[in-house]
C-alpha cells in the first residue's frame, strides 16, 4: 500500500479566483413520523417550527416532561411526511443537479440521532424513492438530453474509521490521499458506469447488502458505517461528482446495551461524529487549525464543510427524543455559517491525449547515433502496443504484439532490450552543436571551459531533463495495461498513478511523492 504523506492541519489563507463565488452551507431539518415502537402515533412531537422572517425558519422544541424549550435558525424546515422526501428532492436536491452535469461538485449529507430517519431520506424503500435514487435519475436523463456525457457511481463506507469499496465483492479498504492542493482523494476506488435506472438498481443494491447493519436496542437495522454514494458526471476533460453521506448515528451505549463488536463500532461512530463537530466550531471560530485528518469522515467532508462544493445538510429529527433533537439541531444551526468557495467555471484537464509512439522515439534515436540505417520506406513498419486493435475491431494477444516487435528489432539493429533507451536526445542539442560557425569554434577551443569534459556534463544535463520531461510524459498519457508493462509496477500502483494524474497531471516526478514512490525509482520502472 502507498505510503501516506503527511500534511499540516493548519488552516492556511486560501487563493480565490475572482469567478468563485461564495455558497454557506445550506441546512434543513426534517422531523420523521411517529413509528409503531415509538408508543402512541397521537404523541405530540417535541419539534415544530415557527414562522420567521426572511428565507429562514426558526425550529422549536419543547421537552413535553418539563418547560424546558430552545429555538434554533435553520434554512427549511419539513415535518412528519412521507411524502415529504420528494419535496426535498425538488427543492433541495434538484437545483444543485444542473451544475453538476456542468463540471461542480456538490455534497448531501444526512446527520441526526440513530433511529431518526437518516436512511430512509437517502435510500427510500420500496414505496418512497430516496435522494440517492431520484437524484440519479434526473442526473441520467439530463445528461442524455444535453449529449456527449457519460455517468459513473461509486459506493463505499468507512467502518471503525476505514474506507471500504463495497462495489468490490469483497469489501477491499481503499486509502485516502492528499493532492498537491491539499484536497483529499480516494486511491483505488472502484467506478462503474450506469446508462438507465436498471444499472444503478443492480449495483446500488448489492453495495446496500454489503454494507455494515445490526440490530441494537434502539434499532433493528442499525448503519454501523458511514455509506457514501458518489455520482460522477463527465464530459470530456471535466467531471462533475455529487456526493450522498448516509451518517451512522450518534449512539448512548447505556441506552443501546451495546456490547463487544457493536460497543467499539458505536465507539468510532461516536468518535468520528465528535471530530465533524470540531471541524464545525473551529470553522465558525476562524481557529489557527481545523482538524479534518481527526477521523476518516471530517477528511472526506473537507471539501464540503469550507472548501469548494456545493454542500446541503439534512438535520434528520426524531418527533418523540428531545435531547437528542436539541444536541442535532444545535450542531446543524452552527454549520450553516460555514462558507465554501465553489468555482464558476470547471478547470479542464490539460493531460495531452497523444499516444506515446514508444518504438518510433527509439529508431530515431538509435539512427542519430549510427546504430542502425534508416528503414526502407517500402518495409513495413514494425507493430507498437498502440496497435493491439486492428480496423476489424479484434484485440491480438499481448504476447503477440511483444514477440512481433521483438523479432522486428533484432533483423534491424544489433541485439537491444526495447526499454533500456525510451526516448531520443534532443535534436536542438546536436543542431546547436553543428551550427557553431568556424570563428565562433576557434573561440570555444581557446576557452578552457570547452573541453570534452564539460561537453558531457552539458549533453548528460540536457538528456537528464530530456528524459524527465518524457517520463512525465508517458506517465500522464499512458493507458493501465502500458502502467504495467513498467518494471516494478503492478496493477495496485498503475491504479493509483491514473487516480493521480486525474486528480491533477503530474508536473514533475516528485509528484510521485504522494503515492509513496521516489523520484529516483522512476529511471529503474524503463530498465
Amino acid at each position: 500500500m502507498a505510503t501516506l504523506q503527511t500534511t499540516s492541519d493548519l488552516c492556511t489563507p486560501t487563493k480565490h479566483s475572482a469567478h468563485d463565488t461564495i455558497s454557506m452551507v445550506r441546512v434543513i431539518a426534517r422531523v420523521r413520523p411517529f413509528l409503531p415502537h415509538d408508543g402512541s402515533t397521537n404523541s405530540t412531537p417535541c419539534i415544530s417550527s415557527l414562522d420567521s422572517p426572511g428565507s429562514e425558519v426558526t425550529v422549536h422544541l419543547k421537552d413535553p416532561c418539563s418547560s424546558r424549550n430552545e429555538n434554533y435558525k435553520l434554512d427549511s424546515f419539513y415535518g412528519q411526511e412521507d411524502k415529504n422526501v420528494k419535496e426535498i428532492f425538488e427543492r433541495e436536491v434538484m437545483p444543485l443537479i444542473p451544475a453538476v452535469v456542468n463540471g461542480s461538485n456538490a455534497t448531501i449529507f444526512a446527520y441526526g440521532a440513530t433511529g431518526s430517519g437518516k436512511t430512509f431520506i437517502m435510500q427510500g424503500n420500496d414505496e418512497v424513492a430516496g435522494l440517492m435514487p431520484m437524484a440519479t435519475s434526473t442526473i441520467l436523463s439530463l445528461s442524455e438530453k444535453m449529449g456527449g456525457r457519460s455517468v459513473e457511481i461509486s459506493y463505499y463506507e468507512i467502518y471503525m474509521d476505514r474506507c471500504y469499496d463495497l462495489l468490490e465483492v469483497k469489501a477491499k479498504e481503499i486509502a485516502v490521499l492528499d493532492d498537491k492542493d491539499g484536497r483529499p482523494h480516494l486511491i483505488g476506488l472502484s467506478k462503474i458506469p450506469i446508462h438507465s435506472m436498471l444499472d444503478f438498481q443492480e449495483a446500488f443494491s448489492c453495495c446496500l447488502q454489503r454494507r455494515k447493519v445490526a440490530h441494537t436496542g434502539l434499532n433493528d437495522v442499525s448503519s454501523r458505517s458511514h455509506g457514501i454514494l458518489v455520482i460522477s458526471v463527465s464530459n470530456g476533460p471535466v467531471i462533475g461528482k455529487i456526493n450522498f453521506i448516509d451518517l451512522a448515528g450518534n449512539e448512548d451505549n447505556k441506552r443501546s446495551g451495546n456490547e463487544g463488536v457493536r460497543f467499539h463500532e458505536s465507539t468510532k461512530i461516536n468518535q468520528s461524529l465528535f471530530a465533524l463537530s470540531q471541524v464545525i466550531y473551529a470553522l465558525n471560530n476562524n481557529t489557527a487549525r481545523i482538524p479534518y485528518r481527526d477521523s476518516k469522515l471530517t477528511r472526506i467532508l473537507q471539501d464540503s464543510l469550507g472548501g469548494t462544493s456545493h454542500a446541503v445538510m439534512v438535520a434528520c429529527l426524531n418527533p418523540g427524543e428531545y435531547e437528542q433533537s436539541v444536541r442535532t439541531v444545535s450542531l446543524a444551526a452552527r454549520s450553516r455559517r460555514i462558507s465554501n468557495f465553489v468555482h464558476s467555471a470547471s478547470k479542464h484537464n490539460n493531460t495531452p491525449k497523444i499516444p506515446v509512439d514508444m518504438e518510433a522515439r527509439l529508431r530515431t534515436w538509435m539512427e542519430s547515433k549510427g546504430k542502425t540505417k534508416k528503414p526502407d520506406p517500402s518495409t513495413p513498419r514494425s507493430i507498437n502496443k498502440h496497435s493491439a486493435f486492428k480496423s476489424s475491431g479484434k484485440r491480438m494477444p499481448i504476447s503477440t504484439i511483444s514477440e512481433q516487435r521483438e523479432h522486428k528489432f533484432v533483423t534491424e539493429s544489433a541485439p537491444v532490450r526495447l526499454r533500456k533507451v525510451l526516448y531520443p536526445i534532443n535534436d536542438n542539442m546536436n543542431a546547436n552543436i553543428h551550427s557553431i560557425s568556424p570563428k565562433q569554434h576557434s573561440v570555444a577551443a581557446d576557452d578552457n571551459t570547452n573541453t570534452p569534459l564539460n561537453k558531457f556534463k552539458t549533453m548528460s544535463c540536457n538528456l537528464k531533463s530530456t528524459l524527465a520531461h518524457e517520463y512525465i510524459n508517458f506517465l500522464n498519457t499512458a493507458s493501465m495495461m502500458e502502467l504495467q508493462q513498467l518494471k516494478g509496477i503492478g496493477e495496485k500502483i498503475a491504479g493509483y498513478i491514473l487516480e493521480l494524474r486525474d486528480a491533477s497531471p503530474l508536473k514533475s516526478l516528485s509528484d510521485l511523492e504522494k503515492i509513496g514512490l521516489s523520484s529516483k525509482q522512476v529511471p529503474f520502472f524503463f530498465l
